[in-house]
């Protein structure tokens, strides 16, 4: 097996949300040798500077993935046999914390916890037969953090290179809105609608304002993982902070400074608080407007540009009245307020979307975690009627 961390062609697997894999294909097009979007995620080819690229400038992806290895199983012996085999001392020492995570299906190992400890058997033996040291398991703090597909015969092991996800952008406060969606699936919806920088882009249920943030981000072309404080490869041997560093002041250069008609509206002081907070983390005031207003005084007038909204889908019993009345109200105000605009409603409860009272012109199918999720299209025109 060669060295992942000093190989100078890597093969890399970058996970997304489901229904952005050709998305997250396209963005990572520019600094990888090939992409191949699959389910969940994306194959890619790079070397070390690619693989850096792909954890700054990647807006929908999770977490850029390095492959280390594949096997054919046939047992828990057979797994041991094989994995501990690997020279995985030469570049995880006896000192090195790492962790490991398990993902996937299998008859062969229908035990995840067994299976998982097994992995991590083998890889101790093989480094403590080679050093006469064992490292340690840290699930908290690794150094390297495994991650294991096993998909029945099929074991595939990942180096995580991102650490936490990169979704997590740097820019959220402590506390976070308990309906605040994922930045990567966020930054997708906005992506899938097309929506240009010299539009107008209004938010009416803005929540902590992930929206409307990380429609700045795109619009100005800054890079996704600018703000971030911390990658998992910039804790291994081989990083390399002239190249990236290099890479981070390229992504400042396409900065574009153009002005932006960015907007966020939710009825909750709170929340208006919460998103001025986020938005001030990363210096982004200029680009975008919050204020608290309820939903049916939204009215954007004749300006153009497209709504964008996640409204609640209901999880507890007794709220089907509430959400009734609610996505009512959103045609009403669409048809009354938006006229010439394009609406999209991002939700998870179908059910619902029947009280919109209008007809959508295109839906794209997503996840929002384990939620089946639509992003419905409504072109508002004078005189649109119900399905």
């Amino acid at each position: 097996m060669e060295n992942p961390l000093t190989a100078r062609e890597l093969e890399g697997y970058l996970t997304c949300p489901r229904g952005l894999e050709e998305l997250s294909a396209n963005q990572i097009v520019p600094f990888v040798k090939s992409v191949k979007p699959g389910r969940g995620g994306v194959k890619f080819i790079a070397d070390l500077k690619g693989l850096y690229a792909v954890n700054l400038h990647s807006r929908t992806g999770m977490y850029a993935l390095i492959k280390l290895c594949e096997i054919t199983a046939e047992n828990d012996n057979d797994l041991y046999r094989q994995l501990i085999e690997f020279p995985w001392f030469e570049w995880m020492a006896h000192d090195t914390p790492f962790a490991i995570r398990t993902r996937g299906n299998s008859r062969i190992f229908p035990n995840t916890n067994y299976f998982t400890l097994k992995v991590k058997d083998a890889i101790v033996d093989s480094i403590r037969r080679k050093t006469k040291r064992r490292p340690n398991i840290d699930r908290d703090n690794p150094l390297y953090s495994l991650v294991v597909f096993v998909d029945d015969k099929r074991v595939q092991i990942f180096l995580n290179s991102s650490g936490t996800p990169l979704s997590k952008r740097g820019y959220r406060s402590e506390k976070i809105h308990k309906a605040a969606l994922n930045e990567a699936l966020a930054a997708g919806i906005i992506l899938l609608t097309g929506w240009q920088k010299e539009q107008p882009f209004y938010d009416p249920m803005c929540g902590s304002g992930t929206f409307p943030i990380e429609a700045a981000l795109i619009g100005r072309n800054i890079p996704p993982g600018s703000y971030r404080k911390s990658f998992a490869f910039k804790k291994w041997k081989n990083f390399n902070p002239r190249l990236w560093n290099q890479l981070k002041e390229e992504g400042k250069s396409g900065i574009n400074q153009e002005k932006l008609q960015i907007y966020g509206y939710d009825g909750m002081g709170e929340n208006i608080r919460l998103a001025t907070t986020n938005l001030n983390n990363i210096l982004l005031k200029q680009w975008v407007k919050f204020k608290k207003q309820d939903f049916a005084d939204f009215n954007p007038g004749d300006s153009g540009g497209i709504v964008v909204m996640n409204p609640p889908y209901g999880v507890r019993l007794g709220e089907d009245e509430e959400l009734k009345t609610l996505y009512t109200s959103i045609g009403e105000v669409l048809k009354q307020n938006c006229v010439g605009m394009d609406a999209f409603v991002f939700t998870g409860n179908k059910e619902m979307t029947s009280f919109i009272g209008l007809k959508s012109k295109r839906r794209h199918i997503l996840k929002n975690g384990k939620i089946d999720c639509r992003l419905l299209q409504y072109p508002i025109s004078q005189g649109t009627y119900t399905d």
